[in-house]
């Protein structure tokens, strides 16, 4: 989600891959992720078209976006800090964020929500109208 006029704007991507890896107690050993670009959603095709240009996801170079596990510290059961490199636009950047597993039947349950500063990845540039705070949700689902 990112304000935009003041304004939140809801998006998600269609097309994903997640890999995860566990030990045998549940404790995450290891993540990694990639984003096609283009199965952007937000719900508005012109702007969902908008957001593929240059200034925005230049997804004619840059067609994923990645993330991949350096480091995975256990905080407490279920909950770990996650050090991970994120590349958007052929920009890497390191990020800490949380990561939440739950169990529930024979899945475990990835969820992390955390906040980017679109201007790190060169996304849309300045704007007095759009924020450069965007708020990501992510929830995977990993069968046992």
């Amino acid at each position: 989600m990112i304000r935009n006029v003041g304004i939140g704007v809801d998006g998600h991507f269609n097309t994903f891959n997640i890999e995860t890896d566990f030990d045998n107690k549940g404790d995450l050993l290891n993540i990694k992720g990639d984003i096609k670009v283009a199965s952007i959603e937000t719900g508005m095709k012109s702007r969902d078209k908008h957001l593929l240009k240059a200034n925005y996801f230049d997804v004619e170079n840059y067609e994923s976006i990645t993330l991949v596990s350096k480091a995975i510290n256990t905080k407490s059961d279920g909950v770990f800090t996650l050090i991970a490199d994120l590349t958007i636009k052929g920009i890497t950047k390191e990020i800490s964020i949380t990561v939440n597993r739950d169990k529930i039947n024979k899945q475990y349950i990835i969820s992390s929500s955390f906040e980017i500063n679109r201007r790190n990845f060169d996304v849309g540039g300045r704007s007095i109208v759009m924020s450069n705070t965007v708020k990501i949700n992510v929830v995977h689902y990993h069968n046992l």
